[in-house]
């Protein structure tokens, strides 16, 4: 099979309302969305950013690539993979480039599953059909009953694991939120905090050390990404599981993370791995260590590649920021996904949302 066109989308989704964490905020995500065809059968793939024109550096990566492809065989995806990985060589192995290669793999995952007649989680060798999944919430502007409130909504929606943004400049306000939301819930859900690395060191362990007592189950991005050495001292300072690496980039950075012995549960975002080819060597890395994995964001493609891992904890789920990308949600229940056995991906981008949400749309070329 050759690639035989190709066309991209610039969908921006506005969100319910301003989203504020540790270290930024926004209103809306920008999709870019890719589609790759074959004659016979079309892949998708998507990155997003928050910011319009970021989105379109990694729009204008993707186009680079997906040319590159055309008139090309793609059924030897790890091959392709390794040729557009060189071709991207010069301007670097991290940020735009990466995020728009994350999109042609998955678009070429999605053709050769649907090719082999198969879900993509059972091309990749799954054992399982579901995969446990958890909602991320919370965001620091809302009022400790809004936390509740929300985490109530999504038990009743068959989440079992809520996990909720932490970060405040005193740190003391977010136990006294996390206390709140545990007196609420009753032992109802498992909790876990996320502080996309608002803190120092010494505050992220005195944080953690609190945190720990009030039975979180995992303490996410405390401090800085690009300091390894913190993230160990941290994690060896509390006796909480650290959770880390949405924002590192392909199998390198994993090594090195790993090494450092920085987290306790590796936490690949499908954008930033590269693509399913290297959020899986990412997987592997990570089992070798006796790690688990939990995969960041993109939860349609990502509870395939879960399913794929023998060393797979909970699969994330962002409500309000995909939900109407695709024309087949995920099936939730019983604290799970619940794969479909269509090939492929087993969706499509929604056509009412490529309508009535899509700031630009390319033509076939």
């Amino acid at each position: 099979m050759v690639v035989q066109q190709f066309r991209t989308h610039h969908v921006s989704v506005p969100l319910t309302r301003r989203m504020i964490n540790g270290t930024f905020e926004f209103d809306r995500v920008e999709h870019i969305l890719l589609e790759l065809d074959i004659g016979d059968a079309i892949g998708i793939g998507h990155a997003f950013a928050f910011e319009r024109r970021q989105a379109e550096a990694i729009r204008m990566m993707v186009l680079d690539l997906a040319e590159a492809l055309v008139g090309k065989p793609v059924e030897a995806v790890r091959a392709v993979w390794g040729v557009l990985w060189q071709r991207l060589n010069y301007i670097g192995h991290s940020g735009p480039p990466v995020m728009a290669l994350s999109a042609v793999d998955t678009a070429l995952w999605d053709l050769l599953a649907q090719r082999a007649g198969l879900p993509l989680f059972r091309l990749l060798g799954a054992a399982r059909t579901s995969v446990p999944v958890y909602a991320t919430g919370g965001w620091l502007t809302y009022s400790k009953e809004e936390l509740v409130e929300e985490a109530l909504g999504l038990g009743e929606r068959g989440f079992a694991h809520y996990k909720m943004k932490v970060g405040h400049q005193d740190w003391r306000i977010d136990i006294d939120r996390v206390e709140h939301l545990f007196d609420a819930l009753g032992g109802t859900m498992g909790v876990m905090v996320d502080a996309n690395q608002a803190w120092s060191v010494p505050k992220a362990i005195a944080a953690g050390r609190e945190l720990c007592e009030l039975g979180v189950e995992w303490f996410e991005e405390p401090i800085a990404v690009e300091d390894l050495e913190g993230s160990a001292r941290v994690a060896a300072a509390v006796d909480i599981p650290l959770a880390g690496g949405e924002s590192l980039f392909t199998r390198h950075d994993f090594l090195r993370l790993i090494e450092c012995r920085a987290a306790d549960i590796a936490m690949p975002d499908l954008m930033r791995s590269g693509g399913p080819s290297e959020f899986m060597q990412i997987a592997t890395l990570a089992d070798a260590h006796d790690i688990p994995v939990s995969s960041h964001a993109f939860t349609e493609v990502s509870a395939h590649l879960m399913a794929a891992c023998p060393n797979a904890s909970l699969v994330e789920r962002i409500p309000g920021w995909a939900d109407d990308l695709f024309d087949s949600p995920p099936r939730i229940a019983d604290g799970r996904i619940h794969l479909s056995e269509d090939p492929g991906l087993g969706f499509k981008f929604s056509e009412r949302t490529l309508r009535d949400q899509a700031v630009d749309s390319a033509p076939w070329r």
